[in-house]
């Protein structure tokens, strides 16, 4: 089944990393009634569930389409479909933006006042309760 999930970062090391292309088991928050689908990350303490799928989109209202969200650490790097590479601060300054320009990460001009992504899922299993 295809189905569409919402990435929403806690930061600090606590949300998922994503790429497009990738099969595995992802962790979702348990979801009530007419609820989106949420990735799972450590700031809240709901119910969890499990699935297995494919990542198949990657999307941002800002960004445009995303290829990779690599979550590890204290600054999160997003490639971006066009290329581009974004390190995002996930500790200090949470949403702070660099751009790798001239083999350096520079301070960027772009401002992102919502990191939601929108994670579009192929090949989806069946929820399940984890535990």
């Amino acid at each position: 089944m295809t189905m569409n999930a919402l990435w929403i970062p806690a930061w600090y090391e606590l949300d998922p990393s994503l790429v497009v292309g990738v099969t595995e088991e992802f962790i979702f928050h348990k979801p009530a009634t007419n609820e989106a689908l949420r990735f799972y990350s450590g700031a809240k303490g709901n119910p969890a569930v499990k699935a297995t799928g494919t990542i198949s989109a990657i999307h941002h209202n800002v960004l445009g389409d995303i290829e990779s969200v690599d979550a590890q650490g204290l600054d999160y790097t997003l490639v971006l479909k066009d290329g581009r590479r974004l390190l995002v601060n996930a500790e200090e300054d949470p949403g702070l933006i660099y751009e790798w320009v001239d083999e350096s990460w520079q301070p960027s001009d772009m401002v992102v006042d919502d990191w939601q992504l929108a994670v579009k899922l192929t090949s989806l299993s069946a929820l399940t309760p984890i535990g």
